[in-house]
């Protein structure tokens, strides 16, 4: 199943000021937390799971850094999962692969618009390349 839901909790840009170059940039999702969680649907409850994310993006050397901490609806395939899912993150803080993937997608489909927005207003290098078009010569 997919995630239901998601609600940005914080966003922090800082800018250095550093000398021109090449920048290398790279994009850190990390799951921080999981904990049982609820959703109100126009159809009653639904019980899932809360995934707490910190995504950070990195610059090399450092002109900038930006995280934002996002809380995530998550719902497994199978419902009875859930528990088996919380007991081995809070046992061994290990996650089934499937939740990764799809946490990691969907954290950097829906917060890319918003950190090319901060780049541009802070302007600092875009957390990904941009298309260029090239004129070859005649």
């Amino acid at each position: 199943m997919p995630i239901l839901g998601h609600n940005i909790l914080g966003i922090e840009v800082t800018k250095s000021p550093t000398p021109g170059g090449k920048v290398e940039v790279s994009l850190n999702p990390r799951i921080e937390n999981l904990r049982l969680g609820e959703l109100y649907l126009p159809t009653g409850r639904v019980k899932g799971i809360e995934v707490d994310v910190n995504y950070e993006v990195k610059y090399n050397p450092e002109v900038a850094k930006v995280n934002v901490k996002i809380r995530l609806f998550y719902l497994p395939k199978n419902k009875d999962a859930i528990d088996s899912i919380l007991d081995e993150w809070e046992e061994k803080k290990v996650l089934p692969g499937d939740l990764v993937a799809e946490v990691v997608n969907f954290t950097t489909s829906e917060l890319m618009p918003l950190l090319m927005t901060l780049a541009k207003e802070m302007r600092i290098p875009y957390p990904i390349p941009l298309p260029r078009v090239m004129v070859k010569g005649e």
